[in-house]
């Protein structure tokens, strides 16, 4: 994949007009219970820390159906078209959909939750012994993470002394519920230097400013204190749902639906011109708007 210089990323104001009234009733986001819930410990909010020249290990969070697998299968593209090299993960137990797109994927064996935790565990301490790289898709009833907190609530902390940053990256609709992982993980400690806010525009309402399809997420307290924490904030952009839908189902990477190709072997119709080039523009957007965490990337 071509590398260009990318302008850096649109802010995002919490304040922007909309059809949720100022001071508006804030909703409670629903939280599992916790039995030792840290604070969480807001500070000025700060330039996106640099991780270059390190192992990364990100952790993809977020409820079903938030963009999740397709922001790693994007990054993933990115990595290998680069000449790099990551280990790619799905621990969701049910729906493990990662491993439809990319090879190598690792998987736990079963999907019983503590032996998941389990595996996470054994495959966080693989990457620490190796400094190694990872993309770990979470998924949406994924509880291996927060099962690993209860037992070693420094996790964070342990995996920096150990050569690999973790980054948490949250996948977030315009659903004032889709902040409860934000919250529960920002409350169990686990608070990594580098965390990202991506607010996918593929499912807000395209009639709408994006600022007011996400008013009351932007609003929230807990989005606002992890920001505040140093947080970033990003845009992920929309693709055209039926093309998404098109490259989705036949299984194309990114870049093969952007040049018209399939892969060898395969029996599908490649994208036509249109649709080529929503693609070319999406992966542009993308680009940039990932632009101020670029370092992140393993």
């Amino acid at each position: 994949m071509t590398q260009r210089k990318a302008p850096k990323g649109a802010a995002i104001t919490p304040f922007a007009a909309s059809a949720a009234l100022d001071g508006e009733e804030e909703l409670v986001v629903g939280l599992p219970p916790a039995t030792a819930a840290a604070e969480a410990r807001p500070v000025p909010a700060a330039p996106a820390v640099d991780l270059s020249g390190r192992a990364k290990a990100w952790f993809a969070i977020g409820p079903g159906r938030s963009g999740k697998t397709t922001l790693l299968r994007y990054l993933a593209e990115v990595i290998l078209d680069g000449g790099r090299e990551a280990v790619f993960a799905a621990l969701d137990p049910q729906n493990r959909s990662l491993t439809g797109f990319l090879g190598g994927v690792q998987e736990p064996p079963t999907n019983d939750a503590a032996a998941v935790a389990k595996w996470l565990e054994r495959l966080l301490r693989h990457l620490m012994a190796h400094r190694q790289s990872a993309l770990l898709d979470l998924g949406g009833g994924d509880t291996s993470l927060g099962r690993l907190l209860a037992d070693v609530p420094d996790l964070a902390d342990a995996m920096e002394e150990a050569g690999v940053s973790p980054v948490a990256v949250y996948t977030l609709g315009p659903r004032v519920d889709d902040l409860a992982s934000l919250a529960s993980f920002e409350a169990r400690g686990f608070q990594p230097r580098a965390v990202a806010i991506l607010l996918n525009e593929g499912l807000a309402d395209p009639t709408l400013p994006r600022e007011d399809a996400f008013a009351r997420v932007l609003r929230h307290s807990a989005f606002r204190a992890a920001v505040a924490r140093g947080a970033v904030p990003l845009w992920m952009p929309r693709l055209e749902p039926a093309v998404a839908a098109e490259v989705e189902a036949k299984r194309l990477h990114f870049s093969d639906a952007r040049d018209g190709q399939v892969p060898e072997g395969r029996q599908v119709a490649p994208l036509g011109p249109f649709d080529r080039s929503r693609v070319r523009k999406w992966l542009e957007a993308m680009e940039a708007e990932l632009a101020p965490i670029r370092s992140w990337l393993p």
